[in-house]
Formats: structure tokens, sequence, C-alpha cells
């Protein structure tokens, strides 16, 4: 069976003396008008963009209906829910998901997986942009994109993007003992689109 068109990408350092410290098994992939976004390491968490009607980060059925449930049963399963956001020009960016420095430990994602790369320092955001366009819009050549166009039922067509964004530096600490995925609402966090932001969690006794 063929494998579903995706794009697939993870935050790495690739160079350097941190070379090899990284985050995220990322897939983007597209059904009808619905885009979805997950990382293979969080396997009960999803952020589903369905058309223009609902766009949420909720846990994914099948765990909500296991016995490792991450919310009761009897509440809402989307706990964030984003408006989306306005096409200018015939573009939209429609999510974010941001990596800090203080986030990447010792990491190996899959050859299939292409690098957002990190740059070693700690004032700084590293990001992949998910971008859409409507019908007949172009889109950036391939050289500065991340992985392959998708295409919607509707026209419309998803990419990705890497980006950075400058932060206020935090003092250097060793590779994280787990993580945090904070999620972003524009009208709560003031961003420009919804997304998620990547932070270690080091945990001391």
């Amino acid at each position: 069976m063929a494998r579903t068109p995706a794009i697939r990408f993870a935050f790495r350092i690739s160079c350097g003396e941190n070379a090899g410290l990284g985050i995220g098994q990322y897939r983007v992939w597209c059904h009808a008008d619905d885009t979805y976004i997950a990382d293979a390491g969080v396997t009960s968490w999803k952020v589903s963009l369905h058309g223009d009607v609902a766009w949420r980060m909720a846990e994914t059925s099948e765990s909500h209906r296991s016995d490792q449930t991450r919310l009761p049963r009897s509440t809402d399963r989307a706990p964030w829910k984003f408006t989306p956001t306005v096409f200018e020009d015939g573009q939209r960016l429609a999510f974010v998901v941001a990596a800090t420095r203080g986030s990447l430990r010792r990491h190996d994602a899959p050859e299939r997986y292409e690098t957002i790369e990190v740059r070693d320092r700690w004032d700084e955001l590293t990001k992949a942009n998910v971008w859409m366009t409507q019908p007949g819009v172009s889109v950036p050549a391939s050289d500065l994109r991340v992985g392959p166009v998708l295409d919607l039922a509707n026209g419309n067509r998803v990419w990705v993007t890497p980006g950075r964004e400058p932060i206020e530096a935090i003092t250097p600490e060793p590779p994280p003992t787990s993580g945090i995925v904070e999620p972003q609402v524009p009208e709560k966090d003031g961003v420009t689109a919804p997304g998620v932001i990547l932070r270690g969690l080091n945990v001391r006794y």
C-alpha cells in the first residue's frame, strides 16, 4: 500500500559540539478538506484543522477511549480550540510548531524526517510554519520548503517552511529529562497563528 503523502520533520542541531541534539517527529497530512499535525512521539494528541469550521488540539479518540486516557471521559477531548486564520493575498499561516533550544536532547528520528536546523543559541525560537494557499496561488520553491506540497479536496494547498524568531536569552541548561508541549492560542497568547512551543523540563530532586 502506498504511503499517505505527508510532510515529515524533526528539529535538530546537525553540526558543532552539540550535533545530535533534537526533538520531534512531526507529520503533517491531509484528508479531504482537513489538515492534521501530530508528533509520532506524542501519540495521544493531534492537531486537526477541519476546513474553516473547527480547528483544535485534542486527545485522540483512541487515547480517550483507552485505559490510559489523558482527560476524564466525561470532558471535551479538545481543550484547545482555535479560530481559523484569515487568508491574505490568497495565503495564510495556519499553525506553528516552535522549538526552544532548551527542549533539545539526544534524539534519533528516522531518515524520512527532514531536518529543520536549530542554531546552537539560547535567544532564538526555531519554527516550522504550516501554510495554506487558495487555488491558483503559487507556493515557495522547494529549497524554501520542508517536504512536499499537499493538496486539499477544495483546491487549497498546504506546505511547511522553516523559520526563526528572537526571544529573550536564557541561561544554558543541560539536555532536559523530559519536555512540555505548550499550546498557543492567538486570542490568549498574542501570537499571529495557533501553535505549540516545545520546552524542556529538567526535574531536580
